[in-house]
């Protein structure tokens, strides 16, 4: 069953919770360090794409919770998104569903409607939240306003190009780069009821399974045996051949 309690719980939270810049921000923080971005069964979704059944009255908050939140598992930027905004409802924020934009290999926007991001309103200033993208991402939230913010060393700003928000981050010794875009139109969860479907056909095909987490000073992430580890805002990339070294990262950071 969902309980606000103990997923505050679970990210380690003590103390009376606010709707406050400091509670968004540790608990931003420590649901990226304890409850990972994983894509692994999303892979064998039926169908559907309906990866929650958003688009269903009947779905069933309470064992998405204990599977997502509770059992560490994890899931994918829909799920673990939609768990983050319900427990920021439930603490009194004010806080908007949106949808974003990936950018896709070979340089190709994904469809408007792929990733879903949060933007938060806190005495008159908006921040975006976002607990559940794949790649390099904020580790706090990120004010709208578009001034540089250094989390663990990398860089990050929203910078409005015509309609759209981007989301750009810079790591040390790099330029900058566009992470993912999107409007800052409201949305709800049954719009992502069929998210697969408007992806690429080379991208569902070809999709490998994807792992990200937070860690001290900084954030890694794994897709298939393609290992990036980003340390105080320095960036090591490393294809991984051997499947023990392979099971031992796994282990250590997604187990």
């Amino acid at each position: 069953m969902f309980d606000k309690d103990k997923y505050l719980e679970y990210l380690g939270f003590s103390g009376t919770p606010d709707a406050s810049l400091a509670t968004l921000r540790k608990i931003h923080r420590e649901h990226q360090m304890r409850i990972p971005y994983d894509s692994g069964y999303a892979l064998d979704l039926n169908s559907s794409g309906d990866a929650l059944g958003l688009a269903q009255a009947s779905f069933d908050l309470d064992p998405a919770f204990e599977t997502i939140v509770l059992s560490g598992r994890g899931g994918i930027c829909v799920e673990l998104n939609f768990m983050f905004h319900r427990l920021l409802v439930e603490l009194g924020f004010d806080v908007q569903v949106l949808a974003a934009a990936t950018l896709l290999p070979g340089g190709v926007w994904g469809p408007d409607i792929e990733h879903m991001v949060m933007r938060v309103t806190i005495d008159g200033e908006d921040w975006l939240a976002d607990a559940g993208h794949a790649g390099i991402s904020i580790v706090e939230p990120l004010p709208f306003s578009g001034e540089t913010v250094v989390q663990d060393g990398i860089e990050f700003r929203l910078t409005r190009r015509e309609k759209h928000y981007f989301l750009e981050y810079k790591t040390r010794g790099k330029d900058w780069r566009d992470s993912y875009r999107f409007l800052p139109e409201t949305r709800t969860t049954a719009d992502w009821a069929r998210w697969r479907d408007a992806l690429p056909l080379e991208e569902m095909v070809a999709h490998p399974r994807r792992r990200r987490r937070v860690v001290d000073n900084g954030q890694v992430t794994l897709t298939s045996n393609l290992f990036l580890s980003v340390e105080d805002g320095e960036e090591r990339l490393r294809l991984i051949r051997d499947e023990n070294e392979l099971e031992k990262i796994v282990s250590t950071y997604w187990s």
